[in-house]
């Protein structure tokens, strides 16, 4: 696998509620967690995981649509960050809040619609 570092894209998502929060999205070489004998603070770091672009926006589509950030309890968390707000603790796991549009800014500065009314572009 030859993967790169493509630089830092921003994630613009909408709720249908019209609620929405900006996020980061680096694809730079990062520390891995610690896990079982791998102590956090004396973990390695690995290189960065994407190929290309097109790799970015389909693992951006997918954590937003099917991974972990499709769930109510994880769009609370990026809700309260983007206003500055307390945390919820232990928000309801579920899918009543519903993503409207996603929009994700290179660091070209191109923008790229790639969830529109409910659906993947």
């Amino acid at each position: 696998m030859n993967t790169k570092d493509l630089g830092t894209y921003h994630v613009f998502v909408w709720l249908e509620s019209g609620a929405g929060w900006v996020m980061k999205w680096g694809t730079s070489a990062r520390y891995t967690h610690g896990r079982g004998e791998c102590h956090p603070l004396t973990a390695g770091r690995i290189r960065p995981t994407y190929e290309d672009e097109d790799d970015v926006l389909v693992n951006i589509l997918y954590m937003f649509t099917e991974g972990d950030f499709s769930c109510d309890c994880n769009k609370a968390l990026f809700l309260a960050d983007a206003l500055q707000e307390e945390r919820p603790e232990n928000y309801p796991c579920g899918d009543s809040m519903k993503i409207k549009k996603m929009l994700v800014k290179c660091p070209d500065e191109r923008e790229l619609l790639i969830f529109d009314n409910g659906e993947p572009i």
